[in-house]
């Protein structure tokens, strides 16, 4: 079993993230012509740089990028156009967060940073810059906060006085806080307030699921506990980190085990960590990582396994190592099965 569960998750640990889906929608060879089709949805960064497309399932795919094409556009939408950004980054697929009297678009690096962008028509694509850095001044080490998005976003709406004191409280630069921010300017700056063309919907993705899972104690675990097996029913919810990636979720939950022999004295686990879970419909891969808060965090368990999925309903195995992060052994391997069901 310790074996089987082992390969299994080195096999899935090379391709899981690599795992895309075609999704409806269509590209814009200029802003006017549109062709309708499928696009392969990737990470955040990938559809920045290129986009695959196909009109129907029996066409070669072909890919384009921010130079060939003026943008493309997801059914459910996604909204992407070829922007110029510097000499550093050149020319890439910005994705639209607002599209109206002030836009707003977002672009996350090979690095995972979130990169927040605003444009008006009279005025260039400039980056909102809010990363706080460390500086170090007489051997002291401080942290040095970053505004300098707030004088941005002053200027580019100084013609709304209205708007000012939500710039003093915009304290977190995020999907969230820039759309609200945007759909504000545009309530206070158009007379029939119907001046925003695209705001992204950014509604969290909440799922609820119920596992029934074993775990096999190895070595001396077996012996201490003085049983080879226990089992437990685990109930978990799931959070959305669409921030970071669409297929990236948090979760937390409660273990209940059913044995008269535990080797931990507690019946209760409380897992905390988070899944990359493909919202595409079928077969994919499954991923997590998570901590036991029942233990004090000596408990992790690093998982892997298949899912398929139909309507708001996921059904889901996997198979986890179970490690103590103390003394760095295995105490066991854990196969699980269950169902996911998206409530929101």
């Amino acid at each position: 079993m310790k074996l089987n569960c082992t390969l299994l998750l080195i096999a899935i640990s090379t391709i899981v993230f690599a795992q895309n889906e075609w999704k409806p929608g269509y590209i814009l060879k200029t802003q006017q012509d549109t062709i309708w089709g499928s696009l392969q949805n990737k990470n955040y960064n990938e559809n920045s740089h290129a986009i695959t497309f196909r009109t129907d399932e029996n066409e070669q795919p072909s890919t384009y990028l921010p130079d060939d094409i003026y943008g493309y556009r997801f059914k459910e939408g996604k909204f992407y156009v070829s922007k110029y950004v510097d000499s550093t980054v050149g020319r890439i697929f910005l994705e639209y967060l607002v599209n109206g009297e002030l836009d707003v678009f977002f672009y996350q690096d090979q690095t995972g940073d979130n990169h927040y962008f605003v444009k008006k028509d009279n005025l260039p694509l400039k980056e909102l810059k809010y990363k706080d850095k460390f500086v170090r001044k007489d051997g002291i080490r401080y942290l040095l906060e970053n505004n300098q998005y707030k004088g941005l976003l002053s200027y580019y709406t100084k013609e709304t006085s209205g708007i000012k004191k939500d710039i003093t409280r915009l304290n977190n630069v995020n999907h969230k806080s820039l759309v609200k921010f945007a759909k504000k300017y545009h309530e206070l700056s158009c007379e029939d307030g119907n001046c925003m063309v695209y705001g992204k919907k950014l509604k969290r993705k909440i799922f609820a699921a119920i596992h029934h899972g074993s775990l096999f104690y190895t070595g001396r675990y077996s012996k201490e506990s003085n049983t080879s097996q226990d089992s437990y029913i685990s109930v978990k919810t799931y959070f959305q980190q669409f921030e970071q990636s669409e297929k990236l979720f948090t979760f937390i939950g409660v273990n209940t085990f059913y044995s008269r022999h535990l080797y931990y004295p507690y019946r209760i686990g409380i897992p905390v960590g988070f899944e990359y879970i493909n919202p595409k419909k079928g077969f994919s891969l499954n991923g997590s990582y998570s901590l036991d808060l029942a233990s004090f965090f000596i408990i992790n368990n690093l998982g892997g396994g298949i899912n398929y999925k139909s309507g708001n309903l996921i059904i889901q195995t996997k198979c986890s190592l179970v490690i103590n992060l103390v003394s760095f052994d295995m105490v066991g391997v854990s196969p699980l099965f269950g169902i996911i069901y998206n409530i929101r």
